[in-house]
């Protein structure tokens, strides 16, 4: 049974979350409450939890303060952050201090689930003797994620890609992996795919003698007059003028 603890100002919704993860996905025991990041540091003095979950927007203290006071006197704390607020500010502080993840309230039920379920099969990982310290370091594990995800993207980019099917792939929440990613790249999702696509469709333009409809077929576009506008867009002529252009 692992011990978490809840930060949360609103009552309503720390009852509701308490009664999901001990009575819904099982496993977790709560064994401390408070409603704003000063309670939570005094009460924490008592209660070594497992893993904390927290809001962001509170009164006294918030929950970024919170979490950064914590890192000065338990830097190994898992930490879950639930806000309202889909900030990328706040996420991007979030990632900075190394919260396990990042979610948006309404809480969705699956989503707490995967994340409570992965935070577990990683320690019980730890409990079989694996040493996981390197693969915990958050820069690391951020920076192999964004890798791996654009491995994956450049696998796929005669196919469909979506951030929902990307953070599957890496078993992350898809807001955590989107903060995360332009965290890591600069870059959104969507416009790192684009630039991909476009840079396929050169080569395809530059290397084949393919038609402009197969050339938009092979960088992902089912319609070739989508792939048409965003080629202008992006490249600055149409795909028939860059190939002249090559000749």
């Amino acid at each position: 049974m692992y011990k978490l603890f809840l930060v949360e100002d609103e009552v309503i919704i720390r009852k509701g979350l308490k009664r999901l993860i001990e009575e819904v996905i099982g496993g977790f025991q709560i064994i401390g409450e408070a409603d704003n990041g000063k309670e939570a540091l005094e009460s924490l003095k008592g209660h070594m939890p497992d893993l904390l979950i927290t809001d962001i927007r509170m009164s006294e203290m918030n929950g970024i303060e919170m979490i950064r006071r914590i890192r000065d006197q338990y830097s190994d704390m898992e930490i879950v952050i639930i806000s309202g607020y889909a900030d990328f500010e706040y996420a991007k502080q979030a990632i900075k201090f190394g919260v396990r993840d990042y979610l948006l309230k309404p809480v969705d039920r699956v989503e707490l689930t995967q994340v409570l379920n992965e935070f577990r099969r990683g320690r019980e990982l730890q409990s079989d003797g694996v040493d996981s310290n390197a693969e915990d370091e958050e820069s690391s594990r951020g920076r192999q994620l964004i890798r791996k995800v654009k491995e994956l993207v450049a696998e796929r980019l005669d196919q469909e890609i979506s951030l929902l099917y990307m953070a599957e792939q890496v078993h992350l929440n898809h807001q955590y992996l989107s903060v995360l990613f332009k965290s890591e790249t600069g870059q959104n999702f969507s416009d790192y795919v684009t630039i991909c696509r476009m840079n396929k469709a050169k080569q395809l333009l530059k290397e084949t003698n393919l038609k402009i409809y197969e050339v938009a077929k092979l960088s992902g576009y089912i319609s070739s007059k989508h792939f048409m506008a965003v080629f202008k867009q992006v490249v600055g002529v149409t795909p028939s003028h860059y190939r002249d252009q090559l000749e």
